[in-house]
């Protein structure tokens, strides 16, 4: 097995890439995603791998400084017949002396078969775009298999894909990739995460993940979407946090989580279109207050759990709102025990707490699972929506 060098991703495949595949890491515009390629290239040179770079459109000294400047002192290119490259430079001499499309891609071809036959190579890790602009993508994928002479020798293929789900589908239809992973991003501003999604793994089909990362210290540090759970003492979050909890939790969740959660607040998970989701409900009173700035910290978004039935608490709620309009993380506002008797209704209760119009009112009793997971859904819509 080959390792991604991606904590949680090697977990998720199975230990990592089996020896042989082939793999593609598929950007959508704008994702900060090449640290995928360079991370896997890394711990291909650390394990002792021959490898091939093949990239069209920089030079040797860009890739390395652009690699070691993501990668840091982790990535040793330095190692005398580790690493070899391809790089602009051999695209800018082929071009000069094969005249023809067809001509050029029979010598980037045969420049490939001698290098990996002459070094054993192991690992190819191949940059796609200029490959397929110069020859379309069935031609440049051929070319870039003239190096598989064995069935070990394992081909990382990096692209930017302007043509989204129908394209990611034709490699995998037709091309048979064992691996596909998409590097994509949300399109709201605030709050903005950045996730890949295995689309697709040939040896463990039971895999559909997508999984939110950010860059720490240069490495991918997966972690899941926090949603927080608060509002006035009683009015209902422990209730809501354990009505939306599913099952138990699941064994992969460790190594994702960022921090311990406090004793005293609610902890509960759920899956959501792909994605897991962990829940903090934060205590109602006031003595808790110090524990809402952490929780709130990397919050995707905000549950605001209120007694519809209990209108001297809301300008308990109202400082609630404060804390976490200041912080521009987006909230919806669920209206528990709408179910009972003197239960105030969505516009009283939006005058109330002077809310905006656009901040959705959920009438809930919380001990009911539909209503629980509309609320999610409505936060999770309003957060594709939101600007601060």
């Amino acid at each position: 097995m080959i390792s991604t060098g991606v904590a949680g991703l090697d977990e998720l495949l199975g230990k990592g890439v089996p020896r042989g595949s082939r793999v593609l890491y598929s950007l959508e515009p704008g994702v900060d995603g090449q640290l995928f390629m360079i991370t896997s290239l890394s711990c291909s040179l650390k394990k002792g791998l021959s490898c091939l770079v093949i990239h069209p459109n920089a030079t040797v000294g860009a890739f390395r400084n652009d690699a070691v400047t993501r990668c840091g002192a982790r990535l040793d290119l330095e190692k005398t017949g580790q690493v070899i490259f391809l790089d602009a430079i051999d695209r800018e001499r082929i071009q000069k002396s094969a005249k023809t499309p067809e001509a050029q891609a029979r010598e980037w071809q045969a420049r490939i078969e001698k290098i990996c036959s002459e070094n054993r190579v192991d690992v190819i890790f191949a940059y796609l775009d200029l490959l397929n602009e110069d020859f379309g993508l069935s031609t440049a994928l051929q070319i870039l298999e003239a190096g598989k002479s064995g069935e070990k020798t394992t081909l990382f293929i990096e692209h930017l894909n302007l043509e989204g789900k129908k394209l990611i589908d034709r490699f995998i239809r037709e091309f048979h990739f064992d691996l596909v992973m998409a590097v994509r991003s949300s399109d709201r501003p605030v709050p903005h995460f950045t996730y890949f999604t295995i689309v697709h793994s040939s040896w463990n089909a039971s895999v559909s993940r997508s999984v939110p990362f950010i860059i720490s210290e240069n490495r991918i540090v997966p972690y899941i979407p926090k949603i927080v759970v608060t509002g006035p003492a009683q009015s209902g979050k422990s209730t809501f946090v354990a009505t939306a909890t599913e099952g138990n939790r699941p064994q992969d969740r460790t190594s994702q989580e960022r921090e311990p959660v406090p004793e005293v607040m609610d902890y509960g998970w759920l899956r959501w279109r792909d994605f897991e989701i962990s829940l903090h409900g934060t205590p109602g009173q006031g003595e808790f207050d110090p524990l809402i700035p952490p929780a709130l910290k990397h919050a995707m978004g905000v549950v605001l759990i209120i007694d519809a039935t209990k209108p001297d608490t809301f300008p308990r709620a109202r400082q609630l709102i404060g804390m976490i309009s200041k912080r521009k993380i987006p909230f919806i506002v669920a209206a528990n025990k709408s179910d009972l008797a003197g239960s105030m209704a969505a516009g009283t209760i939006r005058k109330e707490l002077d809310l905006n119009k656009v901040i959705p009112i959920c009438p809930v009793a919380a001990t009911r699972p539909d209503d629980v997971h509309k609320v999610l859904e409505a936060l999770v819509d309003y957060i594709t929506q939101y600007s601060p």
